[in-house]
C-alpha cells in the first residue's frame, strides 16, 4: 500500500511497466517489497542492500551501493488490517481497502503513516566506505619487502645471479606476508587518522546544526525526501533515485523566512530507449519554511476537502480534479530551488 509520499512512485512505473524488487536487512534476515506488490514483506524499519530493476519478467539493471545508516519504514500488516469508518458513507473495512478510496461512496482518501521513516541519517562515517587503502598498503608492503631482501641477500651472497633473483621474490613474498599487519596498523594511521578527523568534524557541524535549528529530526528528512521524491518524479525520465549520503546543512534567513541548504550524494535512476541506467551526482537542495499554508496529514484515513469547492481531493495530485484549484502544500519545507 502507497503512503502519501509513494503515490508518485507507483504511477509511473506502472505506465512503464517496471517493477523494482527493494531487499532489505532487518537483523539477520533479508526480507523484499517490491513496487507491483507481487511480494510486500513485513518490514517495520529496515536498511535497504539491493535493488533489482525489472521490465516486464526481464532483470535489466541492479544497484547494491546503500548506506547501512539509512532506515526505512512502511505501514505494518497489523496496521494494514486495521478497521476504519469512512467519514462520509460510515461505512467500516481495514485499512487497506480504503487505498483508492471508499470501496463504497468512492470519496476520495489518502493513506498515511505519521511515524514513518522515509530516510534518515544522524551522523557520518568515521571510515573510508572502500577497500582501495587495503590494495595500495599491500603494493607499498610488496614493494619494500622485495626491496629489504634484495639488499640482504646482496649483501650476505657471494655472487648475484638468477637464483639469488629468485630469492628476492620469494623471500619478498614472505617478508610481505610477515610485515602486511604491520603496515596495515601504519597506514591506518596515516590515511585513515586525517579521515576519521575530517568526519568527526561534520559530524559535530551536524550535531551544531540539529542543536541550533531545534529541528525534529525525524520529520525533517520525511519533508526533505518527500519534496525531493516529488522534483525527480516529476521528470519523464526518471523512474527512481537514492540519497547515498548528507554532506552538510546550513540555515539562513531570506525575506525573513527560514531556509536550510542540504547537500547530499545521490543517484538518480533513469528510463531512456527502453534501457534503465544511473548516475551518481552531488546535489544541493534549498528548502523554505512554510509554517501557515499547509494541510494537516494525520495517521491513518485522510479526507481532504478543497479549499475552494469543497469536494474530497486526492492530495498527491496537486491539484483539484473537480474546479482545478491548485492544493495547498502537504510539507513544513517546501523546495524552493529545484
Amino acid at each position: 500500500m502507497p503512503l502519501v509520499s509513494d503515490s508518485f512512485h507507483e504511477k509511473k512505473l506502472k505506465d512503464f511497466k517496471i517493477n523494482i524488487k527493494t531487499k532489505y536487512a532487518v537483523g539477520n534476515k533479508i526480507y523484499e517489497r517490491n513496487t507491483d506488490g507481487s511480494i510486500n514483506d513485513d518490514i517495520t524499519s529496515g536498511v535497504r542492500c539491493e535493488k533489482e530493476y525489472y521490465i516486464g519478467p526481464n532483470l535489466v539493471h541492479k544497484e547494491t551501493d546503500f548506506d547501512s545508516r539509512i532506515e526505512y519504514t512502511f505501514i505494518s500488516k497489523e496496521m494494514e488490517n486495521r478497521e476504519y469508518k469512512c467519514p462520509n458513507c460510515g461505512m467500516q473495512s481495514q485499512l487497506k481497502n480504503f487505498k483508492n478510496g471508499c470501496p463504497y461512496c468512492r470519496t476520495n482518501y489518502n493513506i498515511e503513516y505519521t511515524d514513518k521513516d522515509l530516510g534518515s541519517k544522524y551522523h557520518y562515517d568515521r571510515v573510508l566506505r572502500n577497500t582501495t587503502y587495503r590494495v595500495v598498503t599491500a603494493i607499498v608492503d610488496v614493494i619494500i619487502s622485495v626491496i629489504i631482501c634484495f639488499f640482504f641477500i646482496q649483501a650476505t651472497s657471494r655472487t648475484f645471479n638468477s637464483i639469488d633473483i629468485a630469492k628476492v621474490f620469494i623471500y619478498g613474498a614472505i617478508l610481505s606476508l610477515v610485515l602486511y599487519y604491520l603496515f596495515y596498523i601504519v597506514d591506518a594511521y596515516i590515511i585513515l587518522g586525517p579521515i576519521k578527523i575530517y568526519k568527526d568534524r561534520q559530524n559535530q557541524k551536524q550535531i551544531d546544526f540539529w542543536n541550533r535549528t531545534k529541528l525534529d529530526k525525524k520529520s525533517f528528512f520525511n519533508n526533505v525526501n518527500y519534496e525531493v521524491r516529488k522534483y525527480y518524479y516529476s521528470k519523464n525520465n526518471v523512474i527512481d533515485f537514492d540519497v547515498l549520503d548528507y554532506i552538510a546543512f546550513k540555515e539562513f534567513n531570506r525575506s525573513g523566512t527560514q531556509h536550510v541548504s542540504v547537500t547530499a550524494e545521490v543517484r538518480i535512476v533513469y528510463y531512456e530507449n527502453g534501457r534503465i541506467k544511473a548516475k551518481f551526482t552531488k546535489e544541493e537542495y534549498v528548502f523554505r519554511k512554510n509554517p501557515t499554508d499547509k494541510l494537516e496529514i494525520h495517521e491513518g484515513v485522510n479526507m481532504i476537502k478543497c479549499h475552494n469547492c469543497g469536494h474530497s481531493i486526492d492530495a498527491t495530485k496537486g491539484i483539484c480534479e473537480y474546479c482545478r484549484t491548485e492544493i495547498k502544500y502537504l510539507q513544513e519545507w517546501i523546495i524552493v530551488n529545484k
